[in-house]
């Protein structure tokens, strides 16, 4: 889902729902390496007609290559080394609802082009 749609989306989900909180922070990921790939995780929690839901958009950069370092040692294994792009992202949207007995988010497994709100 790109910038517009993501827009279009938190707009359509502000102007027809309750919204509890809106965020959006960081999402650093480390591969074995040390190197970080930075991202950015927006979520929305609004109250809709299925309950209390949150809305959350993962935005990373695209992986192109993975690089393998071994080692040569009895017990040795691969470290894996990411070699990102700077200028594409790759997104990502996670709908979740709240569970009330489980006290806990709970995945909805929905396609990303059958969402609308």
């Amino acid at each position: 889902m790109n910038q517009e749609k993501w827009d279009t989306l938190r707009e359509n989900i502000r102007e027809k729902f309750d919204i509890i909180e809106e965020k959006t922070e960081p999402d650093v990921m480390t591969d074995d390496i040390g190197n970080e790939i930075k991202g950015e995780k927006d979520s929305i929690v609004f109250d809709g007609s299925m309950g209390k839901t949150l809305v959350v958009r993962t935005t990373k950069p695209v992986i192109l290559d993975r690089k393998m370092h071994y080692n040569k040692t009895q017990a040795g294994k691969a470290l894996v080394e990411y070699v990102v792009d700077d200028t594409e992202f790759t997104n990502k949207i996670n709908i979740y609802t709240w569970d009330d007995i489980a006290q806990d988010w709970k995945e909805l497994d929905i396609r990303e082009d059958k969402i609308s709100f």
